[in-house]
C-alpha cells in the first residue's frame, strides 16, 4: 500500500486478495537481488539493470537508495567536471577511483580505500564531490559520522560502486580502525536472531574514498590505540597537498584562484552527474566485449605493476600497488571509452605519482611490521635507558621500577632486559615472538645458541634469563 496499491477497505476483499496470492501459480520467474553490483552478465543498480540478462532481475531492498541519479548529458559532465581535472593528480585519481570500484569483480580484486589527508579548505571535499558525480547527485557523498551498524548498511547499498565518506575525524577514534577493517573486508558483524541463530549479515565489495584533516593513525592515537599495518594497507593515506601552494590543485584550468576553481567544480557537480557510470557500465557489459574484458583488465594491471612496483618490495606494498594499478586501468578505460576526455596516459601517470608519494610517506618498501617493531623497541630505550636500567657494577643502585641492567663501554652500551618487562612493556600491543624474530634477524638481540634469551649473572639477582639488546638496534 505504501508503494501505491489501492484496495477496498472491506475485510472480505482483503481476504480474497490474500487467497489469490496464496493459490496463484505464475509461470514467469524473476531473480530478486538484495544489493547493487555484478550479477554476471549484468550490473544491478536500484532503478536500472545494465547488460543483457538471460533472466528477469528485480532489485529488492529494505532501503531503496536514492543515491544513483542522473542529470545532464555525458558531454556536459565531461566539459564541466572531468576535463578541468586534467593535470591535477589528486582529482584524476579520485575520478579514476570512481570507475575502478565497478571493476573489482572482473579483476577479482579486494576491497579497500583511499584517504585524502590535508588541512582545511585545500579542496579535499571538492575531490570527493567530483568522484561522487560519476554516480549521482551531491547527496551521494556521505559522512563518517555514523554508527558501525549504519556504515554496514551504507556499504551494502554501494556494493560494487564507490562509497564516498567525508570528515574522518567525526567517527569515534576507538572504532575507526575496526571500521576500516570492516569496510575493506567486505562483510558486517554476525548477529544473533531472537531464536539464537545467526542473522544474515551484510556483504559488499567496494572501494571507498575518504577525506579528512588527519590520518587514520593520528585518529587512532586520539583514542589511545595503535595503528596496525593491515589498517594502513586497507585505507591508504594520500596527501591532498600537491606541493604547488594551491592545496589539492596543481593547475587551475584558467581560473584566477584555487577557491574559484573549487567553487566552479563543486557547482558543476550539482548540475551534471550520474551519466558517466551508466555509459561506462554499458560499454563493459556489451555482449561482444564482456567475455574478454577480465583478461584485458588483468593485463593492464600487470603492466602497471611491472613498471611501477620497486624491486624487493614487501607483500604489503605489492597489495597497494595492485590497487593503484586497478585505479589506473579504470581511468584509462574510461578515457578509451570517450568518457573522461583526457589524453591517454593521464590516469596512469596520476596513479603512479600518488603511489610513489605513498611509498615516500610510508618510509620505504620494506615490511611495515618490521618498522613498527623496531620503532617501538627503540622508543622504550630512548625513554627509559637512563632511569630504569641499573649501570652494571654500580655500588649503590637507586633504580626505581627497574627494567634491567646497562653495561656501558666507551663507544656503546648493552642492555640486559628482564624477561617480564620485555614481554609486558617493550612488546606491549605486539606479539613478543614476532618482536624476537625481527630483533634476531636485524642482529639487535644477542642469543644463546638456539634460544633468543641468555642466562647471565645479573648483579644483585644472580643467574637469570634475560634479553641482551645490542647497539645494532640504533643502526637498523
Amino acid at each position: 500500500m505504501r508503494l501505491g496499491l489501492e484496495i477496498a477497505p472491506s475485510l472480505r476483499k482483503r481476504h480474497l486478495l490474500i487467497k489469490y496470492i496464496m493459490t496463484a501459480k505464475p509461470q514467469a520467474r524473476a531473480r530478486c537481488v538484495m544489493r547493487t553490483g555484478w550479477y554476471p552478465p549484468v550490473f544491478v543498480l536500484p532503478h536500472q539493470i545494465i547488460g543483457n540478462a538471460v533472466e528477469k532481475i528485480v532489485y529488492q531492498s529494505d532501503n531503496l537508495s536514492q543515491d544513483y541519479r542522473q542529470s545532464g548529458t555525458l558531454s556536459q559532465w565531461q566539459e564541466a567536471v572531468s576535463l578541468p581535472c586534467r593535470g591535477n593528480s589528486p582529482l584524476v585519481l579520485a575520478l579514476s577511483c570512481a570507475f575502478a570500484a565497478m571493476l573489482l569483480q572482473p579483476a577479482q580484486a579486494e576491497s579497500g580505500g583511499i584517504h585524502l589527508v590535508g588541512e582545511s579548505s585545500t579542496g579535499k571535499t571538492t575531490a570527493l564531490r567530483i568522484a561522487a558525480s560519476v554516480y549521482g547527485a551531491p547527496n551521494y557523498l556521505h559522512r563518517w559520522r555514523a554508527t558501525t551498524n549504519g556504515l554496514e548498511a551504507l556499504a551494502a547499498q554501494h556494493s560494487d560502486t564507490l562509497l564516498v565518506l567525508d570528515e574522518l575525524a567525526q567517527i569515534d577514534p576507538k572504532e575507526a580502525g575496526e571500521i576500516a577493517y570492516m569496510l575493506a573486508n567486505g562483510s558486517g558483524k554476525v548477529r544473533a536472531s531472537r531464536s539464537g541463530r545467526a542473522k544474515a549479515k551484510y556483504e559488499w565489495r567496494l572501494l571507498f574514498l575518504s577525506a579528512g584533516e588527519i590520518t587514520l593513525g593520528q585518529h587512532l592515537q586520539e583514542g589511545g590505540k595503535k595503528t596496525k599495518a593491515g589498517q594502513e594497507v586497507r585505507l591508504l593515506d594520500i596527501s591532498a597537498d600537491a606541493n604547488k601552494g594551491m592545496g589539492v590543485f596543481e593547475q587551475l584550468s584558467g581560473f584566477e584562484s584555487p577557491a574559484l576553481f573549487s567553487q566552479a567544480l563543486s557547482q558543476a557537480t550539482t548540475q551534471y552527474y550520474g551519466t558517466p557510470a551508466i555509459v561506462f557500465l554499458e560499454k563493459i557489459t556489451e555482449s561482444a566485449y564482456l567475455p574478454s574484458f577480465p583478461d584485458i583488465l588483468k593485463e593492464r594491471c600487470r603492466a602497471f605493476i611491472t613498471q611501477h612496483l620497486p624491486e624487493k618490495s614487501d607483500g604489503q606494498v605489492h597489495r597497494v600497488c595492485e590497487r593503484f594499478a586497478l585505479i589506473a586501468a579504470a581511468g584509462e578505460l574510461a578515457t578509451g571509452f570517450s568518457i573522461t576526455g583526457w589524453t591517454p596516459g593521464e590516469a596512469d601517470e596520476a596513479a603512479a605519482r600518488c603511489f610513489k608519494a605513498w611509498i615516500e610517506q610510508r618510509g620505504g618498501v620494506e615490511n611495515r611490521e618490521r618498522f613498527m617493531v623496531l620503532s617501538q623497541v627503540r622508543r622504550f630505550f630512548e625513554a627509559h635507558g637512563e632511569s630504569r636500567f641499573t649501570e652494571w657494577g654500580a655500588q649503590h643502585s637507586r633504580t626505581i621500577n627497574r627494567a634491567g641492567f646497562r653495561k656501558t663501554t666507551s663507544k656503546n652500551a648493552l642492555y640486559y632486559v628482564l624477561p617480564e618487562v620485555f614481554k609486558e612493556e617493550i612488546c606491549a600491543g605486539l606479539d613478543y615472538r614476532s618482536v624476537l624474530n625481527v630483533l634476531l634477524a636485524e642482529g639487535c638481540l644477542e642469543p644463546e645458541k638456539d634460544t633468543p634469551s641468555r642466562r647471565e649473572y645479573l648483579p644483585g639477582i644472580g643467574r637469570s634469563r634475560c634479553y641482551v639488546i645490542t647497539p645494532k638496534l640504533w643502526e637498523s
